[in-house]
């Protein structure tokens, strides 16, 4: 999988945080950071070439809805978990 972060909205500092939490939800992913005039975190997220992997257990992917599954909803859980990310503590300092 490849997601697409945003440098605008994410602070050079806070990157390996919101790093870390992206790959703690979608272990296989590449990480790209690009500059974007919208004020979004994810800007995209594109499936990965093996669609025949199996999910880990506990991952995001692992859903009876598959409507949850898709890049749309992907987009959105991560855009949350982001926003906590930098609403922690080190949103501080």
């Amino acid at each position: 999988m490849k997601i697409t972060l945003n440098t605008t909205s994410v602070p050079e500092n806070r990157r390996p945080q919101v790093e870390a939490v992206v790959k703690s939800f979608a272990k296989a992913t590449e990480i790209i950071w690009l500059p974007s005039r919208f004020p979004r975190f994810v800007m995209l997220v594109e499936p990965g070439p093996e669609p025949q992997v199996q999910p880990e257990a506990g991952s995001i992917f692992e859903s009876p809805n598959s409507g949850s599954r898709s890049l749309a909803s992907v987009t959105e859980f991560l855009e949350g978990k982001i926003k906590e990310c930098l609403a922690g503590p080190e949103a501080t300092k």
